[in-house]
């Protein structure tokens, strides 16, 4: 018996953010970060997506107990109670300042070690909306109720996109565009007052394979490669098209029809059997369809809540809340949290 009769391979890829969701205004302040780009570097596949404007109101500081409290608000419709509780912030725990001067406004707050944004003071947290979601997912101490943390990561899922070369970083964010461009010049206000460049958010996603090989008693294993060695450009393609065959997001041009056929995917593979799914706490939804990722706070593990796509020959399907998933999760990616650059314009002392 030859050894690819004793021998069977599949994969599971998971894709998870190497940064948190950025909105396209966001994205122009941070281009120029070398912190921000290094990281952004680490992806090579993103998603654009839309939603309504996230904003904290009812911000109030105690500088007694140095807890923040204010609403998350999306919209006229979603209002959920967080408390920050800043000397409970790992960053914070870590620093050896004795004082903390709190700059907070709707949309952002920062940390500082000092007055703000005089010489020699550092910003040792922050939190935009997004980051505050992406945040709450991961289980960071000192972030406190937010409980519908996962219904606010609801998004229009608009456009799906690699690079074929290089990183997301060249292809999304220095470079023109094409497809961001169109959303910023088609896409109507999602809620009264808002501009259309602080609805629009960036996804930047690691594709993380996990590759699984079975084998029969009577296997050869003298010749077996070990290695585990893949070919990571041909994964993301076949990813790219496993999503966008599926959900068919308005911005992508093409719909890739015929997938799970193509020259520079996965079809025609050693891979008997193969699947997508997002490790983070977002959902996306089109008119063709909707996805949901998971991910365990504690553990950073994806959990069998997400949704996945699985290809097997020329069948592609959507299974819904993960039942087909295997037991062991790839470890999930370091949690980095570089500092922002943003002005906002409330600020205060504790």
């Amino acid at each position: 018996m030859t050894a690819s009769a004793t021998s069977t391979k599949s994969k599971v890829t998971f894709l998870e953010t190497v940064y948190p969701p950025i909105s396209n205004q966001e994205a122009v302040w941070l281009q120029n970060d070398p912190e921000v780009e290094a990281l952004i570097r680490q992806s090579d596949f993103y998603m654009i997506g839309g939603r309504a404007e996230a904003k904290y109101l009812n911000l109030v500081i105690d500088p007694d107990t140095c807890v923040i409290t204010f609403d998350f608000a999306i919209g006229d419709d979603f209002r959920d109670p967080v408390d920050i509780h800043i000397r409970d912030l790992p960053a914070v725990e870590e620093s050896e300042a004795e004082s903390f001067w709190i700059e907070a406004g709707d949309k952002n707050i920062r940390v500082w070690d000092g007055p703000i944004g005089e010489p020699g003071s550092n910003v040792l947290e922050w939190f935009t909306t997004e980051k505050l979601i992406w945040d709450r997912s991961r289980g960071r101490a000192g972030i406190e109720r937010f409980d519908r943390y996962r219904e606010a990561a609801t998004y229009d899922l608009l456009y799906v996109g690699i690079a074929k070369v290089g990183d997301s970083f060249d292809r999304l964010i220095s470079n023109g565009h094409k497809a961001r461009m169109e959303i910023l010049g088609n896409e109507s206000q999602r809620y009264p007052g808002a501009r259309v460049t602080d609805e629009i958010y960036l996804f930047l996603f690691n594709v993380q394979p996990l590759i699984m090989t079975t084998f029969e008693l009577e296997h050869d294993f003298e010749n077996e490669d070990f290695s585990g060695a893949y070919d990571q450009k041909r994964i993301v393609a076949d990813a790219e098209k496993a999503f966008v065959s599926l959900l068919k997001p308005e911005y992508n041009v093409v719909k890739f029809a015929s997938y799970p056929k193509g020259a520079d995917g996965l079809y025609g593979s050693d891979f008997v059997r193969y699947g997508y799914a997002i490790c983070e706490a977002v959902s996306f939804n089109t008119a063709h369809g909707r996805i949901r990722g998971s991910r365990d706070a504690a553990t950073g593990f994806i959990t069998n809540d997400a949704d996945s796509i699985f290809v097997e020959g020329n069948t592609v399907k959507l299974f819904v809340s993960g039942v087909d998933f295997p037991a062991e999760p790839p470890p999930a990616a370091a949690n980095a949290a570089p500092q922002d650059n943003q002005k906002e314009d409330n600020q205060g002392g504790v």
